[in-house]
This record gives C-alpha cells, structure tokens and sequence, in this order.
C-alpha cells in the first residue's frame, strides 16, 4: 500500500477507511505502536472502530505480522509516521490520534527526529473530526511539557480527560511495572480551526 505517495495530491480519499473496513463507524490512529499491545486491547474492545497503526520502522511491523494475531478492525501501516500526519491524512477524518511513550530524542543530532513539529501539528488539527481528540502519554515530563505546548501554540487545547485504558505497549506495561509516573492528557482542535486547519 503506497498511501498515495506517488500520486500528485497524496492526500488520501475522505472515504478511503470506510472502503478499507466497510463494517467500522469510527477511525483511530496510534502513531508508533510498536507491539500493538494498545491497538489489539482497543479494537477488540471496539469492534466497530477502525484501529490503524503507523510505524516507522520495517522491522517491528515484520515481526508483529507474524508474531501477532491482529484483529479484523486493525491496519498497520510502515511509514514515516509525521509526513503521513502531515500531508496524507484526509482533512476531519480521523476520530481520534492515540500517542503513547514517544521517543523524546534526546541527542541534539536526532532532533530532527522529534515529533511535534509545526506541520505535524498541522495535520493533526486538519486531520481530526470537530470532536476528535489527541491522546498524549509519557513518563517524561520535559517531552510531555514540550509537546503540549507545540500542540497549544497550533491551535489545540488541553481537556483533561483521561481516556479508560488497560495497560497497552511494550514501554507502557514496563514503565508500569517500574511504578513511573505518567504524565497524559488529551487535546481537542480549538473551535477556532482557521488557518491552522488548512494544509
């Protein structure tokens, strides 16, 4: 599956999810899912939701199609998990984005690496539907202070809702373990969509 990269307008159909998973009302993004221990406990908890997962690296999305049993109403994707954010997602077509223990690429030379640039933040608000939400959580305070206020300075707000979940990933389940603290929140597009949405 190519996501339309090679097409002029890489911007997917506003109706391609519902062509992928006809039986699924909803579409919930996870973006670096590593084990897909969250996306497997969420979709089938919910099986009328589309649970995508996009991951960068080949050889984690390898080994989870062989190693793991994936529900109907889960698609995991190998890309590059900001560009698509940024340029692929349709505009108000994802219910909810679900980012959990995110790399804070700490090493100034992997800065680049980091998630929450400008145009990432972007497509979140252009790709969310009006009652959408981004789901944040990390064990590492600098980075969750540092993405919450990339995503406030691009037009999202902080809810405090803390979505109902069971332990999900890898990180999560060990962090957990560990007795980390978590630093979470979710973000809602700021009613206000204006230029932010545009993109």
């Amino acid at each position: 599956m190519h996501l339309g990269l090679f097409d002029p307008d890489p911007t997917l159909p506003a109706d391609y999810w519902r062509r992928l998973a006809a039986q699924t009302d909803r579409v919930e993004v996870e973006i670096g899912p590593g084990d897909c221990g969250y996306l497997v406990r969420a979709a089938r908890a919910a099986p009328r939701t589309l649970f995508v997962g996009i991951e960068v690296r080949r050889a984690v999305v390898e080994r989870v199609r062989r190693d793991v049993e994936l529900p109907a109403n889960v698609r995991l994707l190998l890309g590059d998990d900001r560009w698509i954010v940024s340029h692929v997602l349709a505009r108000a077509s994802i219910n909810a984005l679900h980012v959990y223990f995110p790399d804070p690429w700490w090493k100034k030379r992997h800065h680049k690496r980091r998630l929450w640039t400008a145009d990432f933040v972007r497509g979140v608000v252009r790709c969310l539907t009006a009652d959408g939400r981004l789901y944040l959580a990390t064990d590492v305070e600098p980075a969750f202070v540092g993405a919450a206020s990339a995503l406030e300075a691009g037009g999202l707000r902080r809810t405090g809702e803390l979505r109902e979940r069971e332990v999900g990933g890898a990180y999560e389940r060990k962090y957990a373990g560990q007795g980390r603290r978590v630093y979470e929140d979710a973000f809602a597009v700021d009613g206000r969509r204006g230029d932010a949405g545009e993109g």
